[in-house]
């Protein structure tokens, strides 16, 4: 078997339950600004609820969607303009497009060449674009614009020199110093990937890497495999956080049992803690979904919990399952844990001391807000109707402080969706976006 599929197979895309693919729906037609269908739809919305407008990104044909691999950031605002990218194409031979919010529409820029995973978007301390994409057998490919706002000259910076390749990789920045974290494909003891996930930081002013670090020692010869994905980053003053997901059963399974949270204190790259958040059988996910961190100190963290695929049911008195948020309490680093939503793809918007958490429930994106003391969590009205989507939704990131943005602007997200099937042909992608302004750059008047 190509070990680029099995990798491909880690996907949560086909470890979510069926119920997330959502039926079919309309495609509003392109002659209708799918901002101009949206704005309307706020004058009676709950006045909690955050602006948005819906913005076409692209449509096209592509293998997978542009936002597999939602841990690590796909949308930033530099406080001027928004930034994505896309993946077009077929398995094996695609290319990404760098896309930006500006007029109010989202203009095509540079092509990424040799894509195999989706790109990572971040932004430097001189909101210059930085573009982070993974190629087959080969070092991560790291781009830079030229220029503030410019998408289409980019510079190549250094990959980390002790990469030999580098697949599933998670990104944050902070100040100067951008971490990521990969996994590498090496050879267990049967020839087979055995996904040993590694930790470097590079200093953005000298583009020096330090020698990287292995946070985790793959084991995919017996089952429950070592594994780890997916890995979510949060860089701020006191250190770095990390979210990483366990997969025991790789390409025969394709589950995940185990979510790890580990803080790395100052300028260690060595963990100071390491801590099971969630945990269940092989056959049921625990998945982690996203993370963020307030100025307290306060961890948060969305994840998928005991979801059964195969196996043994779970004794009746557990938990049933569902998209759960757990906490991480400062004082004395104790989790607790409760049920948010059925299962679903779900984000979190951490900014101006406002917590929410967007979930996927009906075929529409809920927005819910923390409540201060730690009250739990408020549901607020949908972003949008289920029939205001052009397709989808699917995956999903929600802009996030880790990516470098500004992020007085208030939420964004990217997402998107499949046609329905055009006979004789494959079917058509489309890329969307929700942003608190409108086509002239308004925004919703609440």
């Amino acid at each position: 078997m190509d070990p680029h599929v099995r990798q491909r197979r880690l996907s949560p895309t086909i470890t979510l339950p069926g119920h997330l693919h959502y039926a079919r729906r309309r495609a509003v037609p392109r002659c209708i600004s799918l901002a101009l269908v949206l704005t309307a739809a706020f004058a009676c919305a709950d006045p909690q609820s955050p602006p948005a407008f819906l913005h076409e990104v692209a449509r096209g044909h592509s293998w997978v969607s542009p936002y597999w691999g939602y841990n690590t950031p796909k949308i930033v605002f530099d406080g001027t303009s928004y930034y994505t990218t896309g993946i077009w194409g077929p398995y094996g031979d695609a290319h990404g497009v760098v896309y930006k919010f500006a007029g109010g529409a989202w203009q095509p820029g540079a092509t990424l060449p040799g894509i195999y995973q989706p790109a990572t978007a971040l932004l430097d301390p001189g909101k210059r674009l930085m573009v982070v994409y993974t190629r087959r057998d080969r070092p991560v490919r790291l781009l830079r614009s030229a220029t503030p706002g410019n998408i289409q000259d980019f510079e190549e910076l250094p990959s980390p020199p002790d990469m030999p390749n580098a697949y599933y990789i998670g990104a944050s920045i902070h100040g100067a110093v951008m971490h990521l974290a990969y996994i590498i494909n090496e050879p267990n003891a049967s020839g087979d990937p055995a996904y040993t996930m590694f930790l470097a930081r590079l200093n953005l002013d000298t583009l020096e890497w330090s020698p990287s670090t292995r946070l985790q020692a793959g084991q995919t010869d017996t089952k429950p495999k070592t594994a780890w994905t997916y890995p979510i980053l949060v860089s701020r003053d006191e250190g770095l956080h990390m979210i990483a997901t366990n997969c025991p059963d790789g390409s025969e399974g394709n589950t995940y049992n185990k979510v790890w949270y580990l803080f790395f204190p100052g300028d260690a790259l060595e963990p100071g803690t390491r801590e099971l958040v969630a945990e269940c059988p092989m056959g049921h996910n625990a998945y982690g979904l996203d993370m963020a961190v307030l100025p307290s100190g306060e961890v948060h963290v969305l994840h998928m919990w005991n979801s059964r695929v195969y196996g043994d049911s779970l004794p009746e008195d557990s938990p049933p399952p569902g998209t759960y948020h757990a906490r991480r309490d400062p004082a004395n680093g104790v989790w607790s844990r409760s049920r948010l939503a059925p299962i679903c793809v779900a984000g979190l918007h951490n900014a101006g001391g406002r917590l929410l958490a967007i979930t996927q429930e009906g075929g529409t994106l809920i927005p819910w807000e923390w409540q201060a003391g730690n009250a739990g969590w408020s549901k607020l009205r949908p972003l949008c109707s289920r029939e205001q989507i052009p397709a989808g939704p699917s995956f999903m990131d929600v802009i996030a402080p880790s990516s470098g943005s500004d992020m007085s602007a208030g939420l964004a997200l990217v997402s998107d969706g499949l046609l329905p099937e055009a006979e004789g042909r494959p079917r058509e992608r489309v890329v969307w976006s929700i942003l608190p302004t409108g086509p002239s750059g308004e925004d919703s008047g609440e």
